[in-house]
């Protein structure tokens, strides 16, 4: 979906908000990613015996899921004043075609 598309929440389902959250906060995606990787090489860590390695990664699963949490919180605050600036663009645009008609409409009476 573009910038531009304007989206509807009330047909929108769960899955296709989930993939439009991701496509918009691309921060967010990428914390979810490293996220996975430490957890997936402390798992390595501890099915080879390097309790070290292991423990590094769990550290730094903790710390990505910290920064994932940031930019899920700081993502909704922009998205979510981005979103109220298109839909008030988009009603004064309605607005504005509404009176462009009734002006039309009282020329032609």
């Amino acid at each position: 979906m573009s910038d531009d598309q304007y989206y509807d929440e009330e047909t929108e389902t769960a899955l296709e908000k989930v993939k439009r959250l991701f496509v918009e906060n691309k921060v967010v995606s990428a914390g979810v990613g490293l996220t996975i990787a430490a957890f997936v090489g402390a798992s390595y860590g501890v099915r080879t015996g390097r309790r070290e390695f292991a423990q590094h990664m769990f550290r730094a699963r903790v710390g990505f899921q910290f920064f994932t949490l940031a930019a899920l919180l700081g993502g909704g605050m922009f998205y979510d004043k981005k979103r109220k600036e298109e839909r008030l663009a988009i009603e004064q645009s309605r607005i504005e075609q509404s009176r462009m008609i009734a002006l039309e409409d009282d020329k032609n009476v």
